[in-house]
């Protein structure tokens, strides 16, 4: 018998254009068999030698024959687990210990030939200055590249039918008034601006929540052939003595080509 929990994600709130989503994902609890699983999104297929790696604590396994893994680690804040295979997208998934008190069963998709792999490791935004009581603050193990981030991508071929959008496996350290709201940080008095997402300095998106699996529309008239994508850290709104950015971390980013079916719109 098999319960299915579905993550809600309302992280976005995009600008400039009408557009808003809400991000889903979907853990499978298996209780007939309580043993970590990774599938093959598509074929249901478990997937073998499929690398499980937490770097905050430098733990890895993998799976085995039959796709299952054991996680023997004490993990005492949230943290974001990567899972790699090759053929495969990389996934990204925030964790803690209450994660694996049931099984869980992770389908990953393998890779579209016209997608893109931004970056596959963590960036970190910001200033190195922030509170314990920051939005997962004590999963930050890497100085900050700066408060943005910039790079180039070619643009991808499509159809009439097909959306490109700008995906984020996971986006922590995130401390605006959304995320107070939502109790991501125990910071009491003080909050962020949201983070900005520009595309050929079209600012798409506000980045307001933490969480996994954000995906980012790109309207496809402000597409070039080679396109910089830009994104920023917040400030914090209550220091006027000196410039105070928000550290964050974001992890897995790709480009993305997806049928317009499969994603929410307005």
């Amino acid at each position: 018998m098999k319960n299915i929990i579905t993550i809600l994600f309302c992280l976005l709130t995009l600008t400039n254009i009408s557009i808003a989503s809400v991000i889903s994902g979907k853990i499978n609890h298996d209780d007939l068999n309580f043993q970590n699983k990774i599938i093959d999104s598509k074929t249901k297929q478990p997937l073998s030698n499929a690398k499980i790696s937490i770097p905050e604590i430098n733990y890895t396994t993998f799976s085995d024959s039959t796709g299952s893994f054991k996680l023997n680690a004490d993990i005492s804040n949230q943290t974001v687990m990567f899972v790699e295979k090759d053929g495969y997208k990389i996934f990204s998934l925030t964790v803690d210990n209450n994660t694996f008190k049931s099984p869980l069963k992770l389908g990953i998709e393998q890779i579209n030939p016209f997608d893109m792999q931004i970056s596959q490791g963590v960036i970190h935004l910001g200033d190195d200055m922030y509170s314990n009581n920051s939005a997962n603050s004590g999963e930050f193990r890497l100085s900050s590249n700066g408060h943005y981030y910039s790079t180039t991508f070619k643009k991808p071929q499509t159809n009439t039918k097909q959306d490109v959008v700008i995906k984020i496996g996971t986006i922590i350290g995130l401390d605006t008034k959304r995320a107070k709201q939502n109790g991501q940080n125990r910071i009491v008095k003080v909050y962020s601006a949201p983070g900005e997402v520009f595309v050929n300095g079209h600012k798409i998106a506000k980045l307001e929540l933490n969480g996994d699996n954000i995906e980012i529309l790109i309207p496809k008239g402000i597409l070039k052939d080679t396109n910089e994508l830009l994104i920023k850290t917040g400030k914090n709104l209550f220091q006027t003595s000196y410039t105070d950015y928000d550290d964050i971390e974001l992890a897995n980013l790709r480009i993305e080509i997806k049928e317009r079916y499969q994603y929410a719109r307005n």
